[in-house]
């Protein structure tokens, strides 16, 4: 994962996913598929890098906890990119109607224990 892989998506509203051992750990929405594939790789931009972080990496020596102002070590941030690039498969979907929509759809089958995805459904505002 690198800025030049990043500017090969499209800058376009979409729906993407991440997948492990086929099984669907992270999906996410945007409206702008090249910009958040740039946020993917900043911890401090992207909740699943903080995740992963957190997760697998938090035993190692020097951990310090990543946050949207202050990022990994980076000999952590390289563990996290190691373990992106190797482990997971990212899919992504130009949509323009209806992100939200299918991102939630797709997030309901997510198994718990392997989600990345740290909140759950939002809740729907009640129209008056």
């Amino acid at each position: 994962m690198t800025r030049r892989w990043a500017e090969s998506i499209p800058e376009e509203a979409g729906v993407y996913v991440m997948k492990e051992n086929d099984k669907i750990v992270y999906v996410g929405e945007t409206g702008n598929l090249q910009g958040r594939m740039y946020d993917l790789l900043d911890s401090r931009h992207h909740t699943v890098r903080r995740t992963i972080g957190e997760k697998l990496f938090s035993n190692e020596e020097g951990f310090t906890k990543a946050t949207t102002r202050k990022k990994f070590p980076e000999h952590i941030e390289e563990l996290v990119n190691n373990h992106i690039c190797t482990n997971l498969y990212l899919a992504y979907l130009e949509v323009q109607l209806g992100r939200k929509e299918l991102e939630e759809f797709i997030e309901s089958d997510i198994e718990v224990e392997t989600r990345l995805n740290k909140r759950g459904k939002r809740k729907k505002k009640k129209r008056k």
